[in-house]
C-alpha cells in the first residue's frame, strides 16, 4: 500500500497485510504522514528545488514493514521502519517442538528445561510467540528497527540502522529529526544517502 498523492514530495508505502506482522503499519504510516504535513515537507523541499519540475529522485520515500521480511523494502528507502518482535523463553513448555520447526532462522533449541532463543540468530520476527500454544515463548517488547539513507540507482546504498527498537513515538521522533536535518543541510535534489555520507 501507498499513502501519498501526486502533488506531494514524498510517499509512505507499506507492506500488505499478512499474518507476519507484529505492527500496525497502517497506523504508523497515517503518523508518519502527519509528520510530513506538521513540517510543511512539501512546501519546503519545493523552495528548494527553486521551481525546477521534481524528479524521481526528490520524493522521500518511507517504507513500513510489519516484520524482518521486510516486504515493503526498508533498506533500501530514504527512511525505513521495520516491526520487530522480541520473543522470550518462558515456562509452560510441552515439548512438542513446534517453535522450533517454525522459526524459519533456526534460532530456537528445545531443551529438557524449555525452549533457548540464541539472541545473536534471532530476526526478531515473533513467528515462535505466535505458535506457541502454552505461552512458552512469548513476545518480550514489539516495536520497530529505524533505518535511514537507503537508496538505488548510480550508487546504491543500504539504509544504516540507528535504532535498534523503538514504540511508535520514538520512531515518528527519528523521522522527523530526519527531515528537518535534509531541509536544513541537504542541497537542491540530494538525496538523505548523500548527504548523510557528505556531513561524514
Amino acid at each position: 500500500m501507498a499513502l501519498y498523492h501526486d502533488a506531494e514530495l514524498y510517499k509512505i508505502i507499506t507492506c500488505r497485510k499478512c499474518q507476519h506482522a507484529v505492527v500496525d503499519t497502517e497506523q504508523t504510516a497515517k503518523a508518519c504522514h502527519k509528520v510530513f504535513q506538521e513540517l510543511d515537507f512539501t512546501g519546503r523541499r519545493r523552495l528548494g528545488l527553486s521551481g525546477a519540475k521534481p524528479k524521481h529522485h526528490d520524493i522521500f520515500t518511507v517504507a513500513v514493514a510489519g516484520c524482518p521480511n521486510a516486504c515493503s523494502q526498508p533498506q533500501i528507502k530514504d527512511f525505513g521502519l521495520l516491526g520487530q518482535a522480541v520473543p522470550a523463553a518462558a515456562e509452560g513448555c510441552s515439548g512438542c517442538g513446534l517453535c522450533t520447526a517454525t522459526c524459519p532462522d533456526q534460532c530456537i533449541l528445545l531443551t529438557e528445561k524449555g525452549p533457548q532463543i540464541d539472541a545473536s540468530r534471532c530476526l526478531n520476527c515473533g513467528q515462535c510467540a505466535a505458535c506457541c500454544a502454552t505461552g512458552a515463548v512469548t513476545v518480550s517488547k514489539a516495536g520497530y528497527k529505524v533505518m535511514r539513507g537507503g537508496k538505488l540507482g548510480r550508487r546504491p546504498r543500504l539504509a544504516e540502522e540507528v535504532a535498534s527498537l523503538t514504540d511508535e513515538q520514538e520512531a515518528l521522533g527519528w523521522l522527523r529529526q530526519t527531515l528537518e536535518l535534509l531541509l536544513a543541510e541537504g542541497l537542491p535534489g540530494e538525496r538523505l544517502g548523500t548527504l548523510l555520507n557528505r556531513l561524514k
